[in-house]
């Protein structure tokens, strides 16, 4: 049916087209606004019924209340669509609004009784009604609706209904609480605070009374996540990412302003973010509309609250500039809602009006509120604050200054953390007017940016810095922090030479830095899997450090000393230097010397003291602020948790450290993390999901020489061909380590590799292969002394004999496994394969039991493809397994039972998503099916069933 066009240019048709435009499904989907959207597709399931009815969306400006209406305009094809916004400019003239709204029908005006015709024709067109015709008035409009439903059902549309002259809202009002037995809906949007659009005063009740209020709520960070991902032109670096969420305080108008108004330079992370991060005019004029009906004093207190950090009473009439002003004077910003007082404390209940009103104020009014809160601030308790209003309140670089704010940024890192300390360093480096104090102060800014994860800030720091610096210590000082930098993104191999050559040149000026850029060199060549960069940095390191040094510099010194060693194979004498930077590691709270430490523990074998020293580390940073050192530390307690069936733990910590890799630009651990999310998937036997992150790891490790992940990935692999009973492959894929160079390959891999190597090779027949890799895992298993190494070692022994001594040795590693308490999936593998030994000893009672215990740990970790070698193994001998009843997960597929076990074990979907490289909608599709074949209802029935 073609349109029927009024002079207005609003029409009114079948099909998707709606006030001369298209409303078809939208560009975009509207996130975070699902149970908004149910709600409204209700009401146009009503009206389509004939049972209308109405509901009023509310919220402040920017939360995507026009962007709703729009939506359920564009899923109205099948009725008459009515709309009117309201125009501030039209609130004084009565029935402007109905008016716009009802010209599209006013055709079927003459189908109305002539009096009431007549009535809604003069009212419409004089723009005038008296107080004895309104309910006249009101029922005709009533019947109108009537009359033009009963053709198509109606949507009737009033966006920005506070900006409705006060008749026309009446009507409509009136009109929306009698449509229960009419096919009309109504949906009405407003602000949430559309009292104080009217003027000064707030609201004295409902903008719609008898109507259902709906308040947007601000969005969720996911759905603002989304928004990103759906609208950004490139995708956004996730230091920007993380930047644009918190800037937009929920608000999706924020955020899409933002990433219009940015280069993609800027959204890739290649170029600084403005700061602040402006908010779009319009959304600022509609925050700002109360506060600018303020009287001027009050709106300088609020002006005073919106730059103070932690706006107390104590500080705001401080810095008020007048003596008689007082909290109290915010009594009428309080009234429209705008601010609250709690404890003493001004809080502004959206965060965007307090950024609005600083963004609204001339430069020189913002310089002048900053040096008064300066001075209204204690520098010795909030320091990070202190130091902002004063850089911010200076006309000119002042040397005086300077040192308060610098002596104010060394307090805020005691205090505050290093972000603290670096925008307070980066502060008094603005003040400064000596260049080469600048540099100092600058590179300091940098560092500390490095330590709490801002490596993009760190690094525009440094580029300010280095034109700067007059002395070699300072330009060798840049360098450390610069090279630093590069060993979370950049070539580990060129890395560690970078850190090494900075560190040779700090010997002559500074023992603890150089001693520091040495370690960082080892680090580097220890990820590429480089032991001769990493001994010639730890020849350089080791003698730098004397007997009365600090305990920090004794522990990297016996650390770096000892993994050198170990390194070249010398176990014993190693073994106790390792020690004793573990022990030195007791007293300590830095994330860094923890983090050595671990190193340390995981090369001697133990475990429980990594697992242990690695929650300390990222308790540490955590508290301290230090967020570049969670994906480390991160990533060596995974380490120690997944042979030990900690799965949902190891699954876990390695999601959170792969997310804050990739958030604070740290794609060397990004790739560390991969590869560990890779192994936990062999172990479970998720083949698929195994592949799928090994191919990246690979790809990932040879662009940066990255030697750990790429040998922890082939592992992965090799593992999942020896659980799939494929020998081969992974033999082929175990010897191809013991050759492999640095950034393919790693020592220490194809030392802990082993045990898998061992077993490959004597299925594939390759015993001499077997006895060597063996015998130089007994020599390291001996040397540390860890019972879980020499439980592997027995295990390799009882795979290499026969007979009784091929029992006796299993049994022994069997006592070891007992003994060490934290190796299950290691001690249930050493179960499957002796009991697959006494299996073909004709020994089946024996080997039951031992395959009996060694099922139970495969299921309890999720373990498919080894439950299934187990099970072969029972039948081959003809038992049936111990539970004769099928388990409950039996009719799940291969990747349902794995969504089952991880949602069981608290899991979210979007984590299983994460952790499976799939969809959350596919996860919510699987656990659909998986509650029906299990004939559950909920999570938490999944849980019981399965835990």
């Amino acid at each position: 049916m073609p349109a029927r066009t009024c002079r207005n240019g609003v029409s009114v048709c079948e099909g998707q087209r709606v006030a001369g435009r298209n409303t078809g499904p939208q560009d975009q989907r509207l996130r975070g606004r699902d149970a908004e959207r149910r709600i409204l597709a209700d009401v146009l399931d009503g009206a389509r019924s004939g049972g209308g009815s109405a509901v009023l969306l509310s919220g402040g400006p920017g939360r995507g209340r026009t962007a709703l209406l729009d939506g359920v305009r564009g899923t109205a094809g099948d009725l008459t669509v009515l709309h009117a916004a309201g125009v501030p400019s039209e609130t004084g003239i009565p029935l402007a609004g109905l008016h716009r709204l009802l010209r599209p029908v006013e055709s079927e005006t003459d189908r109305l009784p002539d009096h009431r015709r007549d009535l809604l024709r003069a009212a419409l067109t004089r723009g005038a009604l008296a107080d004895a015709d309104r309910f006249a008035l009101y029922t005709a409009v009533l019947d109108l609706l009537r009359l033009a439903s009963e053709r198509r059902p109606v949507l009737l549309c009033a966006d920005d209904a506070d900006h409705l002259d006060a008749p026309s809202l009446e009507a409509l009002a009136f009109v929306a609480r009698r449509l229960s037995d009419l096919p009309v809906a109504a949906v009405f949007t407003a602000r949430d605070d559309h009292g104080t659009t009217r003027g000064a005063e707030p609201a004295a009740g409902p903008l719609v009374p008898g109507v259902t209020e709906l308040v947007l709520p601000p969005l969720t960070e996911r759905a603002i996540h989304d928004i990103l991902t759906d609208r950004a032109p490139v995708t956004p670096a996730s230091a920007v990412r993380a930047a644009l969420v918190r800037s937009a305080h929920g608000n999706p108008a924020v955020v899409l302003s933002h990433l219009h108004a940015l280069s993609e330079d800027q959204i890739r992370g290649e170029a600084p973010l403005p700061d602040p991060l402006r908010l779009p005019e319009r959304l600022r004029s509609a925050l700002l509309t109360a506060y600018h009906a303020l009287p001027a004093p009050v709106r300088h207190l609020l002006l005073v609250a919106a730059l103070a950090t932690d706006p107390g009473v104590t500080v705001l009439t401080g810095a008020g500039g007048d003596p008689a002003l007082t909290v109290g004077d915010l009594e009428p910003a309080e009234e429209l809602g705008l601010v609250r007082v709690d404890g003493g404390i001004v809080v502004f209940p959206d965060p965007l009006l307090r950024e609005a009103i600083a963004q609204d104020a001339p430069a020189g009014r913002l310089r002048a509120v900053h040096a008064a809160l300066a001075g209204a601030v204690d520098p010795e308790h909030a320091p990070a604050e202190f130091a902002r209003h004063t850089a911010a309140g200076a006309s000119a670089p002042d040397a005086a200054l300077a040192d308060a704010v610098e002596a104010a940024a060394r307090r805020a890192r005691r205090l505050e953390g290093p972000h603290a300390a670096s925008l307070a360093h980066e502060h008094a480096a603005d003040l400064s007017p000596d260049p080469d104090v600048r540099a100092c102060r600058l590179a300091t800014a940098a560092y500390q940016a490095y330590a709490c994860g801002g490596t993009e800030r760190a690094a525009r720091l440094l580029d300010r810095a280095r034109p700067l610096a007059v002395s070699d210590r300072r330009r060798a000082v840049i360098g450390l922090v610069e090279a630093q930098l590069s060993m979370r993104g950049g070539n580990a191999i060129e890395v560690a030479e970078r850190l090494y050559a900075v560190g040779r040149e700090l010997v002559a000026h500074d023992r603890a830095l150089a001693l520091r850029a040495l370690v960082r060199s080892a680090d580097s060549a220890s990820l590429a899997g480089d032991p001769v960069r990493h001994r010639r940095a730890a020849e350089l390191a080791v003698p730098l450090v004397r007997a009365e040094d600090s305990v920090s510099m004794r522990l990297v010194a016996a650390f770096l000393e000892g993994c050198s060693l170990s390194f070249r194979g010398d176990y014993t004498t190693s073994t106790p230097l390792l020690r004793e930077a573990m022990r030195l590691s007791e007293g300590l709270d830095k994330p860094s010397e923890l983090i050595w430490a671990s190193v340390g523990g995981l090369r001697l074998g133990d475990a429980p003291f990594v697992r242990a020293v690695t929650a300390r580390a990222v308790a540490a940073g955590t508290a301290q602020g230090e967020y570049a050192t969670l994906p480390a530390a991160l990533g060596f307690q995974v380490f120690s948790e997944f042979w030990s069936g900690r799965f949902p733990s190891a699954a876990g910590h390695a999601l959170s450290g792969l997310k804050s890799a990739r958030e604070y630009g740290q794609p060397v651990w990004a790739t560390q993390h991969l590869a560990s999310l890779a192994m936990t998937a062999a172990i479970q036997g998720d083949v698929e999901t195994c592949r799928i992150r090994a191919r990246a790891v690979t790809s990932q490790a040879g662009e940066l020489s990255l030697g750990l992940p790429a040998a922890l990935a082939a592992w992965a692999l090799a593992v999942l061909e020896l659980s799939r009973g494929n020998a081969a492959e992974a033999f082929f894929r175990l010897r191809a380590l013991v050759h492999a160079g640095p950034g393919h390959g790693h020592p220490t891999m194809r030392l802990l590799t082993a045990p898998h190597f061992v077993e490959a090779a004597i299925r594939m027949g390759e015993t001499e292969w077997a006895h060597t890799s063996l015998a130089g895992y007994e020599r390291w298993a001996e040397a540390v002394g860890s019972p879980a190494a020499r439980a592997l070692a027995a295990r390799g022994r009882g795979l290499l004999a026969t007979g009784d001594d091929a029992a006796d040795h299993f049994e022994n590693a069997l006592a070891l496994h007992r003994d060490c308490g934290d190796d299950d999936v290691e001690q249930a593998r050493t179960h499957l394969l002796f009991g697959a030994f006494l299996r073909r000893a004709r020994l089946p009672g024996r080997a039951r039991e031992h395959l009996y215990d060694a099922l139970e740990s495969f299921e309890r970790f999720g373990a498919r493809l080894w439950v299934r070698q187990t099970r072969a193994e029972l039948r081959a001998i003809g038992t049936a397994e111990r539970d004769p009843d099928p388990p409950a997960t039996g009719d799940l597929t291969a990747q349902q039972q794995q969504i089952a076990r991880l949602v069981a074990d608290g899991a979210t979907n979007r984590e299983v998503a994460a952790h499976m490289f799939i969809s959350p909608r596919t996860v919510e599709h699987h656990l659909r099916g998986i509650f029906r074949k299990l004939n559950i209802r909920s999570r938490v029935d999944l849980a019981r069933l399965l835990n």
